[in-house]
């Protein structure tokens, strides 16, 4: 076929010691989910190699936030909002939310005591 033919013909990329993913039949094994860590470009067959958590990096994602970090791709619930203008972010993510209001209808009837 053509494919083989152009790998074939490019020699080093068809050679098993310099690319082990190769195979006559011009299929690129590998991770093909962009979203993987390992997601492989260039491969057009899916090996079942794809690997979700090494890349991941937890922390605050909110931009806003006191200890917002560019690096954290999953928000670990940790960030921390000083001097908030928004008395009622009980949680302070930094947005008035549901889980504002559970914390608030948590403590609803509770005595304050001075």
């Amino acid at each position: 076929s053509e494919c083989v033919d152009i790998w074939v013909g490019l020699g080093m990329l068809s050679n098993p010691q310099f690319n082990p993913l190769w195979n006559a039949s011009c299929e690129l094994l590998g991770c093909t989910y962009e979203q993987a860590c390992n997601y492989l470009v260039s491969a057009n067959v899916d090996d079942g190699s794809c690997e979700w958590t090494s890349c991941t990096v937890h922390g605050c994602t909110y931009a806003n936030a006191d200890n917002y970090s560019s690096l954290a791709t999953h928000d670990d619930g940790t960030c921390t909002f000083e001097g908030t203008s928004c008395e009622t972010d009980f949680d302070n993510d930094g947005a008035v939310a549901t889980s504002d209001l559970l914390i608030f209808l948590a403590d609803y009837g509770e005595i304050c005591l001075d």
